[in-house]
């Protein structure tokens, strides 16, 4: 695992380096989790549009601004990546809520992800790696709260850093 600070002037070189040692030459499909909805959910719908924009690769996306996959639809997306991309590696990318001193960090996993946990969601693991994005303080029960106070700027900014760490690490292929 790797957490990087987004104010880490070295943020993307050091998301990219522990990026590319995961992706290799493994043909992905991203699975931007989250609805448009709410502010702190918006990091995974908001990288999949920003990535639609900036691929010139093979690379396959769900998930966007437009086309949410959350809660309601994520098990029958999954069971859709699955059968039409078997041999695929899946990235999954989702916010978080964290400790204090990690809001604001971008997390690299060498496994999936359990969508919805901040909101107390019992999903299953999603993914086989995936980038996490801490946008708010995980404070108390009514977590959904924590989502609706997520700072925009911080969401945006998380979002375009996370772009572009895929984009140059899949564009480079």
């Amino acid at each position: 695992m790797v957490s990087v600070d987004i104010k880490d002037e070295k943020c993307t070189e050091k998301l990219e380096c522990k990026l590319k040692s995961l992706l290799k030459d493994k043909k992905i499909v991203v699975l931007c989790i989250g609805s448009d909805k709410v502010v702190g959910d918006s990091l995974g719908p908001s990288v999949g549009t920003m990535l639609l924009d900036g691929l010139n690769s093979d690379v396959i996306v769900y998930g966007t601004l437009q086309t949410n996959v959350n809660a309601k639809n994520l098990l029958l997306v999954k069971e859709m990546i699955k059968v039409l991309h078997p041999d695929r590696t899946l990235l999954c990318i989702d916010a978080a809520l964290g400790v204090a001193s990690e809001v604001g960090t971008i997390q690299i996993y060498n496994h999936g992800l359990y969508p919805g946990s901040a909101t107390n969601k019992n999903l299953p693991c999603v993914g086989d790696l995936s980038i996490v994005g801490v946008v708010n303080q995980k404070m108390c029960a009514f977590e959904l709260s924590m989502l609706y106070t997520a700072k925009f700027n911080l969401i945006n900014e998380m979002a375009q850093t996370i772009c572009n760490t895929i984009l140059s690490c899949v564009n480079q292929k």
